[in-house]
């Protein structure tokens, strides 16, 4: 007999509590919501400061696409323009990045970057392909800063440049203008970063920038001069042709140098200079004695000019220093006083010849005197000569003349008065003018008469001859009759000579008129030669229409 099937008891099964899920369609939301999460907290902390920038227009700024570069680097980009309050400039807002956050100093600039031509360079030309971007130029400041004002144009020199800044004056701006370089030796070292008037009005203050190492040059005794252009001199020592460069001529310059003689002390920063207009006037040596006289001219003194030389027999002692008009009450004539500054260093004695000089004593010394007194009486004048036939250019020559009238110095003139002797050209003038006059004196017209009288009766004794050779031939026979012919033909050719149209009487008549033409070109020459006495070498000059 079979066990019997246990029955089939149920089985316990324990429930455990339901956990919530998440179902698989959202997964992939939470997953980018988490991501946008966490690219806007990195954004958020990589971010930099938030800038305003105000610019007298907004040509060139866009929104969104205008970048703000450091050094070619992108460091920003600008987010939105806005006009003003009051109109008078745009405010541009731009985000830059947080390493850019300490560049943002109180002297930090900010410029828009274009295409530009200037008398100098060209810039800016990538933007004529990527557009317009605004350039950055960072400060030397600590102070922190968010709010800028923009340039209208790009600077000179930037901060992290080395060298050192210096002013100088100059009577006028000419054609200098900011960029203009500044050469040393025809290098160019430096550049003009800017210019404004004085408040005085009188003069134009010019700021320089001269690069290292060569603003170790610039000492306190350094020159500098305009070198603009072609500097073109025409005076009594000829034709004289200066430059720096080709760039100076188109667009002007600035140079400078220090004499041998001059302090090596560098200058320090900002230090003031004075701008000269040629580099002749800037590296003339400076005289520590100056004497002053005075010399009156009665001649014309076209040509002479300020600054022109006054030489003893070819060395230079001195220059014009002013040209005045000598008018004096109750006086019959005018004359001119021309003033001359004398440098007696040039004209020192030997330092082996052991004997004393005289020229660098003062007015009131005795023995200086006497000196200048036997040389004046010696002949010692001062004449106007012509130094350049071509530029018609005069100076003052200190001369002996041994036929000179006598005079003397005049001590009690301030300055005291030297005598003068007239110009060898103004003698010219003065010997053909007499000549002219003596030919316009001549009787012309009554010497004409007179000849042809002389001619008539001439006629007629010829013609009373005849007859009485006709006379003696009906008489004459053999060698009288031989002679009669032959005093027959002199009489026929005398009778041609006096004929109206005869040789002789044309060249009696134009050899009158040769004369009166004559004596009218001498008369035209004198007149020429007092207006243009350059005119011997260079000829007639042309009559304007």
């Amino acid at each position: 007999m079979t066990d019997p099937i246990p029955p089939i008891l149920p089985v316990a099964v324990v429930e455990r509590p339901r956990r919530f899920r998440i179902p698989l369609v959202w997964v992939i939301p939470l997953v980018a919501a988490l991501i946008g999460l966490f690219l806007a907290a990195r954004t958020y902390y990589e971010q930099g400061p938030t800038i305003t920038i105000a610019f007298r227009t907004g040509v060139g700024l866009e929104p969104g696409k205008t970048r703000i570069k450091y050094k070619d680097v992108d460091v920003g980009q600008l987010s939105s323009v806005a006009l003003a309050d009051d109109g008078s400039h745009v405010v541009a807002t731009a985000r830059l990045a947080r390493e850019a956050a300490r560049l943002l100093v109180d002297d930090t600039r900010f410029w828009v970057v274009s295409a530009r031509v200037s008398g100098s360079s060209v810039s800016g030309l990538d933007t004529l392909l990527s557009g317009a971007y605004i350039g950055m130029d960072v400060g030397k400041s600590s102070e922190a800063r968010r709010h800028f004002t923009g340039l209208d144009e790009a600077p000179v020199v930037s901060f992290d440049v080395p060298g050192r800044y210096f002013s100088l004056e100059a009577p006028t701006l000419g054609s200098l203008d900011v960029g203009t370089p500044v050469y040393y030796r025809r290098i160019p070292v430096g550049q003009v970063t800017g210019f404004r008037l004085d408040k005085t009005g009188k003069h134009v203050d010019l700021r320089i920038f001269v690069k290292a190492p060569y603003d170790r040059f610039v000492t306190t005794d350094t020159r500098f001069w305009n070198a603009s252009g072609v500097d073109v001199k025409l005076g009594a020592d000829g034709v004289q042709v200066n430059t720096e460069s080709l760039t100076s001529i188109v667009a002007g310059g600035l140079s400078f140098l220090t004499p041998e003689s001059g302090d090596s002390e560098p200058a320090p920063q900002d230090q003031v200079f004075h701008l000269f207009n040629t580099r002749e006037q800037a590296l003339k040596q400076p005289h520590t004695v100056v004497q002053h006289y005075l010399l009156r001219f009665t001649e014309s003194v076209r040509g002479l000019s300020v600054g022109a030389p006054v030489e003893f027999r070819g060395i230079q002692l001195g220059e014009v220093s002013a040209i005045h008009a000598d008018i004096q009450k109750g006086a019959t004539d005018m004359g001119l006083l021309v003033e001359v500054a004398i440098y007696p260093g040039r004209m020192e004695a030997r330092p082996d010849v052991g004997k004393p000089t005289f020229f660098g004593k003062g007015y009131g010394d005795k023995d200086f005197r006497n000196f200048i007194d036997k040389l004046v009486s010696n002949g010692l004048r001062a004449q106007l000569r012509n130094g350049n036939i071509v530029t018609g250019q005069l100076y003052v020559a200190l001369d002996f003349f041994p036929g000179a009238k006598p005079g003397k110095a005049d001590w009690n003139a301030k300055p005291p008065s030297l005598p003068t002797q007239r110009g060898s050209l103004d003698e010219l003038q003065t010997t053909l003018l007499r000549i002219v006059d003596r030919l316009d004196k001549l009787p012309l017209s009554e010497i004409g008469q007179d000849t042809h009288k002389a001619i008539a009766g001439l006629g007629r004794t010829i013609e009373e001859a005849e007859a009485l050779v006709k006379r003696i031939d009906g008489l004459a026979k053999g060698d009288v009759r031989d002679t009669v012919v032959e005093v027959r033909a002199a009489i026929a050719d005398t009778r041609k000579l006096l004929a109206s149209d005869a040789p002789l009487q044309q060249d009696l008549r134009a050899s009158l008129q040769e004369l009166t033409r004559a004596a009218q070109a001498l008369t035209h020459l004198v007149e020429t030669l007092d207006r243009h006495p350059e005119a011997l070498l260079r000829g007639k000059p042309e009559e304007k229409p």
